[in-house]
């Protein structure tokens, strides 16, 4: 009887606490669904109250009353956040990453001076309650919830192509709306020219149809350079990153994109891939702003320390922008050897690709190791140069086009832009003019100085442009080696294109063939327009801008101030059309998703 006592007592016991915990989950999930409510209305109130104090003129007591609402806002969303992340754990034993961790230490180190809720008199309080500290801490928040953001966009039934396209247009009316900003800008600035300086700046073209280095703020110029470095590594890249950095995964079809966009081989370990790519280019990029200030040490440069970073983001993105009047061919720095020879070097190493860039790294990495009898692991980088035919065909294809574009450049030029530089200022030149001239589009002279031959020389350079999976534009370098490949051998009879010891597959070739008749069909084109646009331009002058356009090169002859409305209209669509692909967009819209599984005989036609 006392056992039968017990066990009712027992299961009642457990009825009520199944109840209750039942009952006390679903009350934390509501909270918890609360919590992401106050967040994303915290967020928005936060980005509109920080572009308001970054972006607008105020008095002093107004200007105080919006960082005294930031801090609250920062106060309301911290605990909003964490009490979401704690629900996270309860309920879903969902372990904190360790970059969730870093960013709940510095903002709840923030947070405890803001609150004054606990006494707070150690060292570096009054500074954790600035503005600068609450705005940073406020800023992580959003980071750590940006995948939320990301999640909506990628969860869209959209093709990966479009989906990218899709990114970059965004990313280009976000900042549209920057640069409008009264603070951004010295003088008015109309809506159209905002999404030029925008567009131009996302897809690192270079291009302007106002002048930026007397229009622009600091604070202009700093929202441009975090535009063309979002810009030359992809919106997707970064997304990516934050959602594999703060729940662990990626979604199928955001590998696709990205092994797509950086032509990476792996698809399973794409974030290694991703995290090796922001790596470098911020180590290269930081080498290159060093090297800048050593080089412009005895040169009169307002802001040396601004003027190095923004020419080293700009150099490694291959966009073109700088804040000099005149660019490169300011006297301050036009013949300042060392300086050309950085910008070329950081411009070549943006436009190679990210999947060379990782095998160079890996192996002077690894020579380095075994030089002082270090043992490496090889996980993240590849230790062989060479090794992987694509890697050895970018190579082999950039140095072909860099020294012959060098040469070329000299002997045509040496009798007109060249005729005044010392013997060595000649090979500096030249060698820089044929870097930045592949997409970056930095100058050292006006484009309608050089002679016919230069024009298209460089013409030819801008239209092969970069490699794959790189900063910059162009068919790329791959297309055009194969193509050459493809075209000697035919001419030599042979039925397969073989490179070293590999065939290439017949996908590949229909591939190029497709990236060079469509790339031909887009400039050819848009010169038509232009030459509708533009009666009164010269034809090889207008030719040229097309070309430049196409390539997100920058380098022009008539000017972009010197267009008509539409031309600009259409100047702006095809550095889009130019910086997305045209194949991606075509297939992004026509691809075919329904198999085929009927095959026809084949039939041989007359060409020739």
């Amino acid at each position: 009887m006392g056992n039968r006592f017990l066990f009712h007592i027992k299961e009642r016991f457990f009825k009520y606490f199944f109840i209750v915990q039942d009952f006390l989950l679903k009350i934390f999930s509501l909270l918890s669904s609360v919590c992401n409510l106050v967040i994303l209305v915290s967020s928005l109130l936060f980005a509109t109250l920080l572009v308001a104090r970054l972006g607008f003129y105020h008095h002093q007591i107004v200007q105080d009353n919006i960082e005294a609402l930031i801090s609250k806002i920062f106060i309301v969303t911290y605990i909003a956040k964490y009490v979401h992340d704690v629900y996270q754990f309860v309920s879903r034993k969902i372990l904190p990453r360790w970059t969730e961790i870093l960013i709940f230490v510095g903002c709840t180190v923030v947070f405890v001076p803001n609150s004054h809720a606990f006494a707070t008199d150690f060292v570096g309080s009054s500074l954790l309650a600035t503005f600068p500290a609450v705005a940073t801490a406020m800023g992580l928040i959003l980071v750590s919830d940006f995948y939320k953001v990301a999640k909506v966009f990628t969860s869209m039934k959209m093709s990966p192509p479009l989906l990218f396209a899709f990114s970059f247009l965004i990313m280009i009316f976000v900042g549209s709306g920057l640069l409008m900003l009264p603070n951004v800008h010295l003088g008015k600035i109309s809506y159209f020219e905002a999404l030029f300086t925008s567009a131009s700046a996302i897809c690192v073209s270079g291009l302007s149809i106002i002048d930026l280095t007397e229009i622009m703020t600091f604070k202009g110029n700093v929202i441009l350079l975090f535009l063309f470095q979002i810009g030359g590594l992809g919106v997707m890249a970064f997304t990516g990153l934050f959602a594999f950095a703060f729940t662990g995964t990626v979604s199928f079809k955001d590998r696709i994109l990205l092994k797509d966009m950086f032509s990476s081989d792996n698809m399973s370990d794409i974030f290694s891939f991703l995290s090796n790519v922001l790596s470098l280019t911020l180590l290269f990029e930081v080498i290159g702003a060093v090297a800048i200030y050593l080089s412009i040490s005895d040169s009169n440069i307002i802001d040396p320390m601004f003027f190095s970073i923004f020419h080293s983001v700009s150099a490694f993105c291959n966009c073109g922008i700088s804040t000099l009047p005149g660019g490169f061919a300011n006297p301050a720095v036009a013949d300042n050897n060392n300086l050309l020879i950085i910008v070329a070097i950081l411009t070549s190493l943006g436009g190679i690709g990210f999947p060379v860039l990782i095998a160079l790294y890996g192996a002077v990495r690894n020579k380095t190791a075994k030089l002082f009898g270090i043992q490496m692991e090889r996980r993240s980088f590849s230790g062989r140069v060479g090794s992987d035919m694509a890697t050895h065909i970018v190579i082999i294809t950039t140095l072909c086009i860099l020294v012959l574009g060098t040469v070329c450049y000299y002997f045509l030029e040496i009798g007109n832009t060249l005729a005044d530089s010392s013997a060595v200022s000649r090979w500096v030149k030249s060698f820089f003019c044929c870097a930045t001239a592949r997409t970056a589009g930095f100058n050292l002279s006006e484009v309608s100085s050089w002679s016919n031959g230069t024009m298209v020389l460089i013409m030819a350079i801008m239209w092969i442009g970069a490699s794959p999976g790189s900063t910059g534009g162009g068919i790329k370098t791959t297309t055009f080696a194969l193509a050459v490949c493809s075209i000697v051998s035919f001419v030599r009879g042979h039925r397969y294109i073989e490179i070293g010891y590999h065939r290439i597959g017949f996908e590949t070739i229909l591939r190029v063939l497709a990236f060079i008749f469509i790339s031909l069909m887009v400039i050819f084109g848009a010169f038509i327009i232009f030459a509708v646009f533009e009666p009164d331009k010269n034809p090889f002058d207008l030719f040229f801008d097309t070309v430049s356009v196409y390539s997100t090169t920058g380098l022009s002859i008539i000017g972009t101030t010197e267009l008509s409305m539409p031309s600009r209209v259409l100047t702006m669509i095809l550095m889009f059309v130019g910086r997305v692909g045209p194949l991606t967009l075509l297939s992004g819209f026509f691809v075919s998703r329904k198999p085929r599984y009927a095959k026809y005989p084949y039939k041989n036609l007359t060409i020739n």
